[in-house]
């Protein structure tokens, strides 16, 4: 079971590589503008691709539909790894400003104090005055 999930967890990334995305560009270029081509140009008739051929490498809306699966199942997965990265180095960041925020107040408060010390040591000289 865990080989299968690792599987299918591995899919967007297979869709979404430069070969998969290069195969794909280049059925649609092929099986659309290059057959478009060569039905408007007619010396492009004998490298037509056939009627077999098309059915072979698929027809028009699977191609297109591959290509638009891949983007975006790769763009998909990297959104998705960018938000955890982000979410671990928020969580963090977070953690660390608490702690110094904790630091701060327990320096705030000795200051304080000293200063409480200091304030009732000169009201006490200036009272035996």
């Amino acid at each position: 079971m865990k080989k299968i999930n690792q599987f299918l967890t591995s899919i967007p990334t297979l869709l979404s590589s430069k070969l998969s995305i290069f195969i794909y560009l280049f059925l649609f270029f092929y099986l659309v503008v290059f057959a478009v081509l060569t039905m408007w140009i007619p010396l492009l008739k004998n490298v037509q691709p056939s009627a077999n051929m098309q059915l072979i490498l698929g027809n028009y809306t699977n191609v297109l539909s591959a290509l638009g699966a891949s983007l975006a199942a790769g763009s998909g997965t990297l959104i998705h790894h960018s938000l955890t990265t982000l979410h671990k180095k928020h969580d963090t960041m977070h953690d660390e400003l608490q702690k110094t925020i904790t630091e701060l107040h327990e320096k705030i408060d000795r200051l304080e104090q000293r200063n409480q010390g200091k304030d009732a040591q000169k009201i006490h000289d200036d009272s035996n005055k």
